[in-house]
């Protein structure tokens, strides 16, 4: 059952936020610390400009889109990865990643902080999360294996994974865009939803912003449209045999997509889902409002 926390609503930064989470070595002083943030940052500081620019480029009707697509389901996978509630789905999700160690020198002693750092914080984080410490410890590893270049000349891993996710063989990379003029678009505490059962391919489910959200479906057409004959969308896309990299469809205020995306984020949340409004559309003329 959803209930309003509080009227005057709730900042999602004070609700997605721990002391320390990324810190992976402490040596004692308040303000030094080791983490992800700078390599958070190369992927939040483009988030805004890609999203308006997209927005503006589909309302206008252009589809020449695949790099603000591209930028943003990085950012957005990024946010995945991070989940402090998506631990166990983050490390099911890239298995084998951490089996591996920098050969660089300076890279494995950072490495080597990564696992043997200090931590001050870690029992805590556990605790309130739910996780082991190895699996804490392996999150953070995974973190600095995905996303710190080992290789001057190459991007790190996240890219490089990323850019062949958006080009596997065979497969087609759908993004289906929704953005509304008088609705709100659930957050998920999750940092994503899943639009599709696993059976039927990858799928992840991200809030563009207050009032938009995109599903990126990667699959085999012939897999997955039958089992979406609902969605009016889907089909034109799949009749499309011109297919880009990712192909874009782009609807606005259609209402049965927003109520599939609401209750997805719903129902795959951890505790906490964020909206713009105290009215979420949930189907049938359903609004939330307590």
């Amino acid at each position: 059952m959803l209930r309003i926390e509080g009227e005057r609503g709730a900042s999602i930064n004070s609700n997605l936020s721990y002391d320390d989470l990324f810190s992976f070595d402490v040596p004692g002083g308040e303000n030094v610390r080791m983490n992800f943030e700078r390599q958070f940052q190369s992927y939040e500081r483009s988030v805004e400009l890609h999203t308006s620019s997209l927005l503006k480029k589909l309302r206008r009707g252009s589809r020449a889109v695949e790099s603000e697509v591209a930028s943003l389901f990085a950012a957005k996978l990024l946010n995945f990865v991070r989940n402090p509630y998506s631990i166990q789905k983050v490390l099911n999700t890239f298995p084998g990643v951490t089996s591996y160690t920098p050969t660089d020198k300076e890279l494995l002693a950072t490495y080597r902080k990564v696992v043997d750092g200090r931590k001050p914080h870690q029992a805590h984080i556990c605790q309130t999360l739910g996780v082991s410490d190895a699996q804490y410890v392996e999150w953070l590893r995974l973190l600095f294996m995905l996303l710190v270049p080992l290789s001057g000349d190459r991007p790190n891993f996240f890219d490089e994974m990323v850019r062949g996710l958006l080009q596997i063989p065979g497969n087609i990379v759908f993004a289906y865009v929704c953005d509304y003029d008088n609705a709100a678009c659930l957050l998920s505490d999750r940092g994503f939803s899943q639009p599709l059962p696993d059976e039927l391919g990858l799928s992840f489910g991200f809030n563009l912003c207050s009032n938009a959200f995109v599903n990126f479906i990667f699959c085999d057409p012939a897999k997955v449209l039958p089992a979406s004959a609902g969605l009016d969308m889907w089909k034109q896309a799949s009749s499309s045999r011109r297919y880009r990299t990712v192909e874009v469809s782009y609807q606005r205020n259609h209402l049965d997509l927003l109520t599939k995306y609401n209750q997805d984020v719903i129902y795959q949340s951890y505790r906490r889902v964020f909206g713009s409004s105290k009215q979420i559309h949930l189907g049938q003329g359903t609004l939330l409002t307590s």
